[in-house]
């Protein structure tokens, strides 16, 4: 009896992961938001395709990934994927595959080139550190913290580069009123 419980208890585990589909899925019907994060991140619309494709490639080779957290994993790749990019641009990624075979290999469709908003053409004009700081802490909602480790700095410099940043912007309440459109664009 106990066998029994612990395989239906692993199949239900395993229908609660996303699959190929689901992260296809996600990748289709949030296409537009997860162009403008790369763009925002890369500040480079020829980065763009190259990192969503390296995010989806990164998303579909993951397996533990619960369907209720697909968007957001997805969003964290992207993220991670970016910093990659900008921060060491030289380096090429570790799995030998283009970007275009790995969107050639599943259902992914070509990237179209993003457009910038009125507002994110203030944060493209940011230095590289300080455009990555404002959109993982203040449009991405990480903390500090998490955003210290994603970029490989001291807490101390983020909250330097943060607080620059709202000086840059202005008040934070004006801060906010710009987090609170790409919320409602992208978690909507």
């Amino acid at each position: 009896m106990i066998k029994f419980q612990w395989l239906r208890k692993l199949a239900n585990e395993e229908d609660d992961h996303a699959r190929l589909e689901e992260c296809v899925r996600v990748f289709e019907r949030e296409r537009i938001g997860l162009q403008e994060l790369a763009l925002l991140l890369t500040g480079n619309a020829d980065a763009v395709g190259h990192c969503l494709s390296r995010a989806f490639r990164d998303c579909i080779s993951s397996s533990a990934v619960s369907k209720d957290w697909v968007l957001r994993w997805i969003r964290r790749l992207i993220i991670r994927n970016a910093i990659n990019l900008v921060m060491n641009p030289g380096e090429d990624s570790l799995v030998e595959v283009s970007d275009d075979e790995a969107t050639e290999s599943t259902a992914f469709p070509r990237v179209d080139s993003p457009r910038a908003t009125a507002d994110s053409d203030s944060i493209l004009n940011l230095p590289e550190f300080e455009r990555l700081v404002y959109v993982i802490c203040v449009l991405e909602r990480y903390s500090m913290y998490d955003c210290a480790l994603l970029l490989g700095r001291s807490l101390r410099d983020v909250n330097e580069v943060r607080q620059r940043v709202g000086d840059y912007f202005g008040q934070p309440s004006e801060l906010n009123d710009i987090a609170q459109r790409f919320a409602t664009i992208h978690w909507a």
